[in-house]
């Protein structure tokens, strides 16, 4: 107990210095020289604490196995995403020099860090309180304190910062810890290194949005969780087969079926996407609060749109859902729509384009746009 107090010590240090020393003051070579040697000395620390100690790991191969697949299966799905979200170019220059040296600066902490979790779970017995300060520290550990107040400057930042950035940390350093618990250092640093380095190395990177990356970076460690924890009590726990039947993750395949067939719903894959109705331009058809499944349209769909039809389209950097009151053709010939909200007493100031249509509202659900609403609301 007593050696890890020491090491809770010396990482608390460490957060609190680079929290309130060294990022501020934006030194030069920080990632490539300063960060890894701090590292190097809290592992030497470590290591020098936990000689003396050994963490009992069984079937160490079949867990490694097994993490590997799920982890190559990720990489899969996740580029396969660009071909949906389209890519975009990786930041990092993929010259052979700076490719070392990113993976030096970043997949070289992977190892010191992940070594040093290894030694805290070898000092400490399976308690719920080590677990938690394990977690804590290193999700401290692992946050970019530069620029950190620019992510609580509203609520919209603020939220898309703890669904992407936050929440992701914490579910992830859990996973982490309790694979230490299983496996020792290697399944983390197995987990962290496919997650960290494609975007050093891979020059193009799927375009995904924030509600997107939410998503993954919170189901894909609780599906490793999920599995390697499966693993672990069929190889080791002895447990009945009925009572290893509960961690199966064949239990949970419908949940993560239904949780990706949601997403994939909301951010629009699918023929039809639910919107929000933010105003009350279209009472009594639908109110605030409501909200509208969108039909997407192709080009011969467009053209059997008719006065009386309620569509979705973009007027600047936002979403419209009008009427249609009538249908005309501009200058040049090109048909054009006009449209009004069903509340507003004038026709909307500008006509819509053929190509400015996204869709045709389908049906309406009563009250569930509300907890948009609410954050719209927040955000303004």
């Amino acid at each position: 107990m007593k050696n890890n107090l020491i090491l809770y010590a010396v990482l608390l240090i460490y957060i609190l210095l680079n929290a309130f020393v060294l990022a501020p003051a934006n030194l030069p070579l920080y990632n490539e020289i300063i960060n890894p040697l701090m590292w190097i000395v809290i592992c030497g620390i470590a290591w020098w604490l936990s000689k003396d100690s050994s963490l009992r790991i069984k079937d160490e191969n079949n867990k490694t196995q097994s993490l590997l697949i799920v982890m190559i299966i990720y990489i899969i799905l996740y580029f396969l995403l660009g071909l949906i979200f389209g890519f975009q170019k990786t930041p990092y220059s993929k010259d052979l020099l700076n490719i070392l040296t990113n993976v030096w600066s970043f997949g070289g902490i992977i190892f010191f860090q992940e070594f040093i979790r290894a030694s805290m779970v070898k000092l400490e017995s399976k308690k719920t309180i080590n677990f938690v300060i394990i977690v804590i520290l290193f999700t401290l550990a692992n946050l970019s304190f530069n620029n950190f107040g620019d992510h609580f400057v509203d609520v919209k930042e603020t939220f898309i910062y703890s669904v992407t950035i936050l929440i992701p940390l914490v579910v992830s350093n859990g996973v982490l810890t309790y694979l230490s618990y299983i496996g020792g250092a290697r399944l983390p640093i197995i987990y962290r290194l496919f997650v960290t380095l494609p975007e050093f190395i891979v020059p193009i990177l799927p375009n995904l949005d924030w509600f997107v990356t939410a998503v993954i970076g919170i189901t894909l460690p609780l599906g490793v969780f999920i599995y390697l924890n499966y693993i672990h009590v069929k190889k080791v726990e002895r447990f009945s087969r009925r009572e290893r039947k509960k961690y199966s993750p064949v239990v949970y395949v419908p949940i993560f079926a239904f949780i990706a067939v949601t997403a994939g719903f909301v951010i629009g894959l699918f023929k039809y996407q639910p919107v929000a109705v933010l105003s009350g331009s279209m009472s009594p058809t639908f109110d605030r609060g409501d909200a509208v499944v969108v039909k997407k349209l192709t080009s011969a769909e467009k053209d059997q749109l008719k006065k009386g039809d309620v569509i979705q389209f973009t007027s600047g950097s936002k979403f419209v859902v009008h009427r249609i009151v009538k249908i005309d053709n501009d200058g040049n010939g090109n048909r054009v729509f006009i449209t009004k909200g069903d509340h507003n007493n004038a026709v909307d100031a500008n006509v819509v384009g053929y190509d400015q249509v996204a869709g045709e509202v389908a049906f309406i659900v009563k009250y569930i746009g509300y907890p948009s609403v609410w954050l719209s609301g927040m955000v303004s």
